[in-house]
């Protein structure tokens, strides 16, 4: 099996410039695209006290322009070269990546040094970007079904702290927040020592080093990023109902995890996916096929730097009853913790949950995302291409340890979304 497993590796080098910027190269040849993808070590658990959304409020801001980039050039460069971009920020980092014909490397490390070295931070720009992004939490949180459930479970399950808030932040936050704000937040993260790339796809080792050194070498270090993280997770059960604009019901059971990469968190996943994997899972088959209580269902679990969340979820049929679909759930998860799983069902999600790692794998963007999140949080790059191996080396022990310690009624947070 190991063997097996390995073969699944991808190949990569890596070093560090002078300035503290970490470089991963994953050259692939088969066919002619490159990926740039850098990570800067900052998302919405780095958002300064009361400004919350200042990460994700600061990516829309890297568009903006720089000292030889005009504002949405960046765009431009890359699309009349034929490729894509785009950006997203998570809790614990925010990466900025493009997809070019592999003749266009230079291009994307050129554009990428250029913002990292000169961003244009005028107060312009961030109060145009403010206004973007307020009108994004309007129209996928505020006025979207469901939208604002997340972030409530957030706030409950860490009361106070680093993951007390969501990274689209809170309208008075962003209100509140000035251009000083803007340019001591660039300052502190937007620096190469708390920033790292992968290149993944076809290019030539020996040239893109020396476009890296050219274009990233020279951009000066910064001091190093102090951080001050404050989790503290719920210790009690935490129990809510809010009213949407939805038509259907919706039960949600939250949970504290392990942080990311902890060998129980492989474990806590693997019960996630025991528990609504397929059509075959758990609680498919009691909500949805035999008791027809639930139009659907759902189980998964979030990795964080500092911790995990997971989460079951039920959206009910309509004259279901709240009540009696949570007291199922509850049912679900309690024979997780009492009752060993078998070995027929764990092969099953094991095998499912390398299914889906190898073919993230064979994709140059995932690829260069995976990577990126070993190397991020553990300083391991090639923990990449181990975790499908430590996957299928979890115990049935292990998975049901795990349910105790973590899948506990008495520090869940539940919600009861109803339609107003």
């Amino acid at each position: 099996m190991k063997d097996e497993l390995n073969a699944h590796s991808v190949p990569f080098s890596e070093y560090d410039l002078a300035n503290g910027m970490h470089v991963i190269l994953s050259p692939s040849h088969t066919v002619p695209l490159v990926v740039t993808n850098l990570w800067y070590h900052v998302g919405g658990k780095d958002d300064p006290p009361a400004r919350s959304g200042f990460a994700h409020l600061f990516e829309h801001m890297m568009f903006q322009g720089s000292h030889n980039v005009a504002k949405a050039e960046h765009f431009k460069y890359v699309q009349e070269a034929g490729g894509s971009l785009n950006a997203t920020t998570s809790m614990d980092r925010t990466n900025y990546f493009e997809t070019l014909p592999a003749s266009q490397l230079e291009l994307a490390l050129w554009l990428e040094s250029d913002r990292m070295l000169s961003l244009a931070v005028t107060q312009e720009n961030f109060e145009n970007q403010r206004d973007v992004v307020k009108e994004e939490r309007r129209q996928r949180y505020d006025n979207q079904p469901y939208g604002t459930v997340w972030e409530n479970l957030m706030a409950r399950l860490w009361p106070h702290g680093t993951y007390h808030m969501t990274t689209i932040g809170s309208m008075e936050h962003l209100d509140d927040a000035s251009i000083e704000d803007c340019v001591a937040f660039h300052h502190e993260f937007y620096k190469p020592n708390n920033c790292s790339l992968a290149l993944v796809g076809d290019f030539d080792e020996g040239n893109a080093r020396r476009w890296i050194d050219r274009y990233f070498g020279t951009i000066p270090k910064g001091a190093p990023v102090v951080r001050n993280y404050s989790v503290h997770p719920l210790a009690r059960e935490d129990r809510f109902r809010m009213e949407d604009n939805i038509k259907l019901s919706e039960v949600d059971i939250a949970f504290h995890g392990p942080k990311a990469f902890d060998r129980d968190v492989y474990a806590l996943d693997l019960l996630m996916m025991a528990m609504d994997s397929s059509r075959s899972s758990r609680l498919y088959q009691e909500l949805v096929y035999r008791r027809k209580m639930a139009q659907s269902v759902n189980a998964f679990s979030v990795w964080y730097e500092k911790g995990s969340i997971a989460l079951v979820t039920a959206r009910l049929q309509p004259g279901s009853s709240l009540e009696e679909t949570e007291h199922v759930l509850w049912e679900e998860i309690e024979k997780l913790r009492e009752e060993p799983m078998s070995e027929t069902e764990l092969t099953k999600v094991k095998n499912r949950t390398e299914m889906q790692m190898v073919s993230s794998m064979s994709q140059l963007g995932s690829r260069a995302d995976r990577l990126q999140h070993t190397w991020c949080f553990k300083r391991d790059t090639d923990l990449a291409n181990r975790m499908v191996e430590i996957f299928h080396s979890i115990t049935i022990e292990e998975m049901q340890r795990a349910a105790n310690l973590f899948l506990d009624r008495n520090r869940a947070v539940v919600s009861h979304v109803v339609p107003r």
